[in-house]
């Protein structure tokens, strides 16, 4: 079997639709499958699966370009649902309605397309993402930082909220007298989110623009944060959240869906939802002691126990199996 992991054709290297599907990649690789992750383009390589990252974004122009939708699955990674397809569902629903291969990273939001398309109810499937917990584990060996240190890790992007996270650390500064120094680190995304970020930092040195850091240096800027932070607007499930749990850092992060689904408030991380709860979550984070330490202990073992990477290549292959007889029976696969 040929497999061909597509991706939306502006997805940095550390972009976390690259992450993901070089991390499935990988996987079926090591079972003696083909696999092959590439960007989108309108003349694509000839696979057997082709395996859209970004229903809206690839999996739609497929359809568009040709593609047997029996041999497409869809991974809905978070800003086609919880952005395209909240803002208007129809025409998405209507270009993928032959597609028989979905899968969302949650229970809610598999209800959340189905509260609108309950006919899809056998075709969505719910896969959780893993992460590689012999790369992101808790380790001594760190990023040497002033201290308490605030990491934001992600692509800057409006939905992201880079911007606003620099305006609630500085908030927090003010409310608890703390030199608190913040980090930065992911590649830009957007001009206009990475302007306002600039103008924000211009005149505030406790503001670290790392840039796009790589991969492999990730598990030490996770390991030396006192707090790993995520504003996010919307999630489907962040890699970057994941990485850091598996580290086992303390997470503080926006209250929202795809987030609710890693971070169980004051059990393996911190939840907020406002600035005035923004800055008591994060004193209560950089106060220490016992409570925090249990917080970090329980993110690296939820990550352990509930993101294995054998899992999710193994649910993808029987997807991937799916789509061959799909193929190879095309009555099987009415609506």
């Amino acid at each position: 079997m040929n497999v061909g992991l597509i991706i939306p054709a502006d997805t940095p290297p550390t972009g976390g639709n690259n992450i993901s599907a070089r991390r499935i990649n990988a996987g079926l690789e090591s079972q003696g499958l083909h696999a092959e992750t590439v960007l989108y383009q309108e003349h694509l390589p000839r696979f057997d699966v082709y395996h859209g990252w970004n229903a809206n974004r690839v999996g739609v122009q497929l359809v568009k370009h040709g593609i047997n939708p029996h041999r497409m699955v869809l991974t809905w990674t978070g800003t086609d649902l919880w952005q395209d397809w909240v803002a208007d569902y129809k025409p998405i629903a209507d270009a993928l309605d032959d597609v028989a291969c979905q899968v969302v990273f949650t229970n809610d939001a598999r209800s959340r397309i189905l509260d609108d398309m309950p006919q899809w109810a056998e075709r969505l499937h719910v896969i959780s993402p893993s992460v590689d917990e012999h790369v992101f584990t808790p380790h001594r060996a760190a990023k040497p930082f002033a201290h308490p240190l605030v990491l934001l890790a992600g692509g800057v992007r409006p939905v992201k909220r880079s911007g606003w996270a620099i305006d609630l650390v500085q908030a927090a500064r003010e409310e608890t007298g703390r030199d608190i120094q913040m980090a930065i680190a992911g590649p830009v995304r957007h001009l206009g989110e990475w302007g306002i970020v600039k103008s924000k930092a211009v005149d505030k040195p406790w503001v670290h623009l790392l840039g796009e850091v790589p991969k492999e240096e990730m598990p030490d800027w996770y390991n030396a944060a006192d707090v790993v932070l995520n504003t996010s607007a919307v999630e489907g499930v962040s890699n970057a959240l994941l990485e850091a749990l598996s580290c086992g850092a303390l997470v503080l992060c926006s209250n929202i869906a795809g987030n609710r689904y890693l971070v169980e408030d004051g059990v393996n991380g911190l939840l907020f939802s406002d600035k005035s709860e923004f800055v008591h979550q994060l004193g209560q984070a950089l106060a220490g002691g016992e409570f925090i330490a249990n917080m970090r202990h329980e993110a690296h073992q939820r990550v352990l126990a509930r993101h294995s990477l054998q899992r999710e290549i193994s649910d993808y292959r029987a997807l991937y199996d799916h789509c061959q007889l799909l193929v190879a029976e095309p009555k099987g696969c009415s609506r």
